[in-house]
């Protein structure tokens, strides 16, 4: 279990808190992944891969869906204020992982 600020958090926890967040979101997530490590200044930090359905990934709509995703998990996860990590985002869309062949990225 990581140590966090206010103490504890277990995986299978940290894991409902994500689902939580993607079924708040199922109209342009299809899943979110997430990873704690270091980041490369060595600061404890949570990484998101969040995969987004082709419908939610459009030029003009992006930048508003990405902010979307982030600021839901900001809201219910809290991952800087209660766990104490610096969170990082990946986004990829289905025609994106269509085209790439990357295990991590596979859901």
């Amino acid at each position: 279990m990581p140590l966090v600020r206010s103490g504890f958090v277990t995986e299978i926890q940290l894991a409902e808190q994500v689902e939580s967040s993607k079924r708040k979101l199922s109209g342009e997530v299809a899943w979110i992944r997430h990873a704690i490590g270091e980041d490369t200044a060595g600061d404890p930090a949570i990484y998101f891969r969040i995969f987004l359905k082709d419908s939610a990934s459009q030029e003009e709509t992006l930048a508003e869906v990405t902010n979307r995703v982030r600021t839901t998990l900001f809201k219910e996860i809290r991952p800087y204020e209660d766990l104490g990590l610096i969170p990082y985002f990946s986004f990829r869309s289905e025609s994106e992982q269509a085209s790439r062949s990357e295990p991590e990225w596979v859901a």
